[in-house]
């Protein structure tokens, strides 16, 4: 998720966690404990761009490093508030459970995360909440604001954060809710009009969790589009974009390539560009996905052949998301 989200989460596990002895201090360092893992991008300045995406959300977003970090933390903080009456298991607990829900929120959403990495180097990703979404993170904002001016004693205090907790939490919920409809009407889809497949996945678009891609693949290529769990209608608007696998024939075999497939989860297709191959993740779609599927998209590697180690650079979309194409968004959301 966003840093905002993972700060006012952290900010709520450790009000929940330590509040009532840390008081506002329990709000910042909770904060902090939750934008630990996402410091990993930092190593991207001493990483090729293939490495960087990988090291993301690795071994700083498993649960091996939050058992590590969290006693040395502990310990850091004792020091720093010797004369207080919290301990090392005090501070301890409260950056474990604030660095740790980090990543058991980001399962949730598109990337992927190893949070039992280095043992199991699989990401999970569940694909059910947009990196970014309002709905999620708007109730912890309002209780981190509102926390500071209670007193730590303060019942009320708990209980706000306790019910924002409870609300993010629930919609999270909605989203698996929203997530299990979205495939049952694809399967429905496919099933109705008799169209062979091999796999498809569902991802929520920008900003909201009504809006969905959809990614179908096939022997030869991938239908993609965008469909509304309000729509009723069992159209479809899908467009064909074939994976042109064959490009890479000469060098599949070439561990950064290998390392591609891996990261895109084979949802992949390739363009040839001059003299480069452009690999494209279909998974995060174009910056414009909801209207102009023909846009840059997020996650675009440029592959030069000629030598090895293959030259690869990752192109970032030249187009930027305006306040019209947002307008767009919500029209599309909306009218269904």
């Amino acid at each position: 998720m966003d840093s905002l989200t993972q700060i006012v989460l952290g900010a709520a596990v450790g009000e929940a966690t330590l509040g009532k002895k840390a008081g506002n201090k329990a709000l910042v360092w909770g904060a902090i404990g939750g934008t630990i893992p996402d410091l990993d991008v930092i190593l991207n300045a001493f990483l090729d761009p293939v490495q960087a995406v990988l090291a993301h959300r690795a071994f700083s977003h498993s649960i091996f490093f939050a058992i590590l970090v969290s006693p040395i933390l502990g310990w850091l903080l004792k020091k720093i508030y010797r004369h207080d009456d919290l301990t090392i298991k005090d501070w301890t607990k409260l950056f474990f459970w604030t660095i740790f829900t980090h990543p058991l929120l980001d399962i949730f959403t598109n990337y992927g995360t190893g949070l039992f990495y280095p043992l199991w180097e699989e990401r999970i990703a569940l694909n059910t909440i947009f990196v970014v979404d309002p709905a999620y993170t708007l109730p912890l904002l309002v209780a981190f604001i509102v926390t500071f001016f209670f007193k730590r004693n303060d019942k009320r205090r708990r209980w706000l954060n306790w019910a924002a907790l409870g609300l993010s939490s629930l919609y999270l919920g909605i989203t698996v809710i929203n997530k299990i409809n979205i495939n049952r009407e694809v399967r429905n889809h496919l099933a109705r009009n008799s169209i062979p497949y091999q796999r498809f996945a569902t991802i929520p678009a920008p900003l909201n969790n009504i809006l969905w891609s959809v990614i179908i693949q096939t022997e030869d290529g991938f239908w993609v589009g965008y469909r509304s769990i309000l729509e009723t209608n069992h159209k479809f608007s899908l467009r064909f974009i074939p994976q042109q696998e064959e490009l890479l024939n000469s060098i599949y075999d070439e561990p950064q390539i290998q390392k591609l497939i891996f990261f895109s989860k084979g949802y992949y297709a390739l363009v040839k560009a001059d003299k480069e191959i452009v690999f494209n993740d279909l998974r995060f779609s174009t910056v414009k996905g909801w209207f102009d599927l023909k846009a840059g998209y997020v996650f675009s590697f440029y592959i030069s052949g000629k030598k090895r180690p293959l030259l690869i650079k990752r192109k970032l979309p030249a187009e930027e998301i305006t306040k019209e194409d947002l307008k767009i968004l919500w029209q599309r959301i909306t009218n269904y």
